[in-house]
């Protein structure tokens, strides 16, 4: 069995909120369910466009295409399929209304069928996963500031305070086609899967989020991510703040 639960907030100094998160129906035969966070970015309105967009056709397909004899490659496939195809539709109304130009939209998808977990991931949104007391990101940021720590060129401290730090190196809808990264593992009892904006994780550094998860077990999924996005606001909410938690219940309960 698996619980879940979701919460968006504008932050503190955003005038609206360009993040979005979708949780698709949970299938009791299949065990099956999976969430989406998206973080717009764009002139007046593109960025909620862009996102929402994302969280629409991708659920679409997703929904429309899933079966649930399914491998995990063809599930794979079929959540490619459906971010190429948001993505395409993206770029294209960027493109016919100039009021859109530029817009794109971070995607990070986790899907769940019984003990297989498969991640999608564009952009710095994040997954992270909790595990026996111990925080795990799984997903890597396409930023800029990730490419200079990766290539030696600034520390991990001093990437946190860069300048620089909103820059995203990859996205949807911002070119015709898109780079998707994948990530395959098994789910055990007890883990937690993590999905957020950077409106989170740059408010909350790993140890932080760590100690809410540790301390939030014995809280429903919806109540915790409400309790993380309002440490995150009460941390200075620059941005819009995004949190999904998705949980595999002991095999106990």
């Amino acid at each position: 069995m698996i619980k879940w639960g979701g919460c968006t907030d504008v932050g503190r100094t955003r005038p609206m909120n360009e993040d979005g998160y979708y949780i698709s129906e949970y299938s009791r035969e299949f065990e099956a369910l999976y969430a989406i966070v998206a973080d717009g970015m764009g002139g007046h309105k593109a960025g909620e466009i862009a996102s929402s967009m994302a969280l629409e056709q991708v659920s679409e397909t997703v929904n429309r295409g899933f079966r649930g004899d399914m491998s995990v490659s063809e599930i794979k496939s079929l959540l490619v399929s459906a971010i190429k195809h948001a993505n395409q539709s993206i770029y294209e109304k960027s493109q016919a209304e100039s009021s859109y130009g530029g817009m794109g939209t971070t995607l990070t998808l986790c899907f769940i069928s019984g003990e297989q977990a498969v991640v999608a991931h564009v952009g710095d949104s994040r997954a992270y996963m909790f595990r026996k007391n111990k925080l795990h990101q799984i997903t890597t940021d396409h930023s800029l500031v990730n490419e200079l720590v990766k290539n030696g060129q600034i520390t991990p401290e001093e990437a946190a305070n860069h300048p620089q730090k909103n820059v995203i190196t990859r996205a949807l809808g911002t070119d015709s086609g898109v780079e998707i990264d994948l990530y395959e593992f098994k789910l055990r009892p007890d883990d937690m899967l993590l999905l957020c904006s950077d409106g989170l994780s740059n408010m909350l550094s790993d140890s932080e989020l760590l100690e809410h998860l540790a301390q939030g077990r014995n809280k429903t999924p919806e109540k915790l991510t409400e309790q993380l996005v309002l440490s995150a606001n009460e941390k200075g909410g620059l941005d819009n703040i995004t949190a999904v938690l998705l949980t595999k219940e002991s095999e106990l309960c």
